[in-house]
């Protein structure tokens, strides 16, 4: 028997390759429903994967171990198999691809109507308690009944990020239990918690460039969608660097961002533009006097940042001061929103332990792992996914 435990992205696409191979999987899932995680994909879009699959939008403490999934299931690969279940994809920004009917439910549906029509079979509401191996054979402890004898085991658990939809760290435990060592896990693609009262501005979404700073080293300069909130900050530009700056916040590192909300602007020129905007201020107040140019929450915050209150009184030296704010705007992270809010997990199942070819262990025979379980991580825009889809 070939038993896969998690009924997700990489768990569903394993039971159908094997079932196109002749073989009959059973699929253990706790929850309910399949594919609960992969139905919240891309805010319910799923993002199938991106147009510039490369090994370097993935993570892990040994990259070699991603060449040979990555160049066996390209782009290519993967635009053939969703077309085989009739999913066609189309492009969102930077690369994005999505089901043509912008409907993650729709890629749930194919890859279970593929994996039962297949007769691939399915034990839902079903948590295996813990596994353990006598000789060659694995035995899956589930409440109330006997142990099930298996031979070949896929463990396809996913992460603990998001456990309202599941999410735990089964996954780990079961490794650990049958010998592997997990490479500590922190959240990835999370919000970030600034020591910074933001509340003022929650709310507001602009372009910015943020540069991330860890115990002053300059680590990561991005450019994206980046958005104040009640609790610090979040965005697209944030979700892509927090997988770093989540690991200086679990090694207690000082994490700074150093946020630039006029990057189309050098500051010459900034401070240009608020000069000839004095000509008309009409002694306004200043976020008066800024709004029109900017959104008025953030003047209405910096003009008390920085206590400049009447235009008609405004020098040089303010402007300088504020011009230097707005692009060099300093934010302390002290923390993640957590696994709870976090899309995936850095850290993982430790890749040395694990054939890069074929994915089984090195530790025990017949033992294999494909998903987010593994250390892999990628960034965001479908990378994840794509990753799932691959192992």
């Amino acid at each position: 028997m070939i038993a896969i435990i998690g009924a997700g992205a990489s768990g569903l696409v394993a039971s159908i390759v094997l079932a196109r191979r002749g073989l009959k999987p059973i699929v253990f899932e706790k929850n309910s429903k399949i594919g609960k995680k992969l139905l919240a994909t891309g805010n319910g879009r799923c993002n199938i994967t991106n147009k510039n699959i490369s090994t370097s939008n993935f993570h892990t403490q040994n990259p070699k171990f991603l060449n040979q999934t990555l160049s066996r299931f390209t782009l290519a690969t993967c635009r053939d198999f969703f077309g085989e279940l009739g999913i066609d994809l189309v492009e969102g920004e930077r690369g994005r691809l999505y089901p043509r009917s912008l409907q993650s439910s729709s890629v749930v549906n194919q890859l279970f109507f593929e994996a039962k029509r297949l007769g691939v079979k399915f034990e839902l509401e079903t948590k295996i308690q813990k596994i353990t191996k006598q000789n060659d054979i694995f035995l899956l402890h589930v409440e109330d009944k006997k142990p099930l004898h298996v031979k070949n085991l896929i463990i396809a658990t996913g992460s603990k990020a998001m456990p309202n939809l599941g999410g735990d760290e089964s996954g780990y435990e079961f490794a650990k239990s049958l010998g592997h060592c997990i490479v500590k896990t922190h959240p990835s693609l999370v919000q970030l918690v600034t020591k910074e009262d933001l509340k003022a501005v929650a709310g507001v979404k602009q372009k910015a460039g943020v540069k991330l700073f860890v115990d002053s080293e300059l680590k990561l300069e991005l450019e994206g969608d980046f958005l104040f909130t009640n609790y610090g900050v979040s965005g697209s530009v944030i979700l892509d660097i927090s997988r770093v700056a989540s690991w200086g916040v679990l090694h207690k590192k000082d994490v700074v961002l150093a946020v630039d909300l006029f990057p189309e602007f050098s500051k010459e020129s900034l401070k240009n533009i608020l000069k000839k905007r004095l000509k008309f201020a009409y002694e306004k107040s200043v976020p008066l006097w800024l709004d029109g140019f900017m959104n008025f929450k953030l003047a209405s915050y910096f003009a008390r940042k920085l206590k400049l209150e009447d235009t008609n009184k405004l020098n040089q030296k303010d402007l300088t001061r504020l011009v230097f704010e707005l692009k060099n705007f300093k934010l302390h992270v002290e923390d993640t929103k957590g696994f709870k809010s976090a899309e995936v997990v850095a850290g993982g199942v430790c890749t040395k332990e694990v054939n890069p070819q074929t994915l089984e262990s090195k530790l025990s025979k017949n033992l294999y792992f494909c998903g987010e379980v593994l250390d892999v991580d990628g960034d965001c825009g479908g990378y994840n996914l794509h990753w799932a889809w691959a192992s």
